[in-house]
């Protein structure tokens, strides 16, 4: 990691932010919005005598375009470019912050190499884009993302595990962070106090469901920072937009075994009777799961209980 603080770095708040840029970026995606040929769009700005000298206004005087059109606007930008927009007024920003929260990137976005670096410090982190060839210093809320482990990312969202080994989601672009339910919530995991009433160990059981589960032996007691290495395997985190909210699903041990949470619930739900999954996605209000030995089973999580819907065995058998 060493070597990668060795490259040209950028604070993303400190990008530039002339008005004349935004224009300039403005009109190289509105012929795409709006399907328009370069020509025409050249024989506009002719007409309307729109010159550099005029540009050079104050932020205040920009322009005021319909929310709607400027997400759609947004949503063709690569990431450094939204950044640099978010910074114009505090409207762009509230659109910037709405398309990253909720991923309505219309673009595929090259993707970005996120990394700590000792000498940086605890709470700051890098973004390397491969489109810009360039570093950018990200200044991240606490627990110190150094000590953190990464479990998963989507959609510019991160699934991180602190030292106590709890989660956060966290979105690095706009440092917006939620806790998310306790991992003492999780169906394997059991506090242990010590005499003074603090926390200082989880019991961790390796069980699965119902009279013939699986188990490998009894309880282990584990540090607060070890059970995260045991227990996490990975984490998603995906929108419904029906119930117009992030849902956050964990693969988890003993045998890669589903959890999940919505964002405001105070616990995790197991999804029980089904262990060694390997993947999963979720579409129209579905979570569509596939085991390790090919096989895809699809849960309903709307409504105060889930249920198994069907399933699909590995058609080569």
């Amino acid at each position: 990691m060493e070597a990668c603080s060795l490259a040209r770095t950028t604070g993303l708040w400190s990008l530039p932010t002339h008005p004349r840029m935004f224009f300039s970026l403005l009109f190289r995606v509105l012929p795409r919005l709006l399907g328009l040929p370069p020509s025409l769009l050249k024989k506009f700005l002719k007409h309307e005598h729109i010159h550099p000298p005029h540009m050079e206004t104050e932020v205040g005087g920009l322009p005021e375009l319909p929310h709607e059109l400027l997400v759609d606007i947004f949503a063709l930008l690569d990431i450094p470019d939204l950044k640099r927009a978010s910074s114009v007024c505090s409207s762009w920003r509230s659109v910037y912050t709405s398309l990253c929260s909720l991923g309505l990137y219309k673009r595929p976005q090259t993707p970005c190499l996120f990394y700590t670096s000792e000498s940086a410090g605890e709470s700051v982190a890098f973004l390397y884009s491969l489109a810009e060839k360039r570093s950018y210093k990200l200044t991240l809320p606490e627990p110190p993302i150094r000590s953190r482990h990464l479990i998963g990312s989507t959609n510019g969202w991160l699934v991180t595990a602190d030292e106590r080994s709890e989660m956060h989601l966290l979105n690095p672009l706009t440092c917006q962070q939620i806790a998310l339910p306790s991992v003492i919530t999780i169906e394997h995991v059991t506090p242990i106090f010590d005499e003074a009433g603090a926390l200082c160990e989880y019991q961790y059981s390796r069980h699965t469901y119902g009279p013939y589960g699986l188990s490998t032996g009894r309880p282990s007691a584990l540090a607060l920072g070890q059970l995260r290495s045991y227990l996490y395997v990975k984490a998603f985190v995906f929108y419904d937009a029906s119930a117009g909210g992030h849902i956050v699903v964990l693969i988890h041990n003993p045998f890669g075994q589903l959890s999940f949470a919505r964002l405001g619930d105070d616990k995790w739900t197991w999804l029980p009777q089904h262990s060694f999954f390997h993947d999963c996605i979720y579409k129209d209000g579905l979570l569509y799961a596939v085991t390790s030995q090919g096989k895809i089973l699809a849960f309903n999580l709307r409504g105060s209980m889930w249920r198994s819907t069907s399933s699909l065995e590995n058609p080569r058998g």
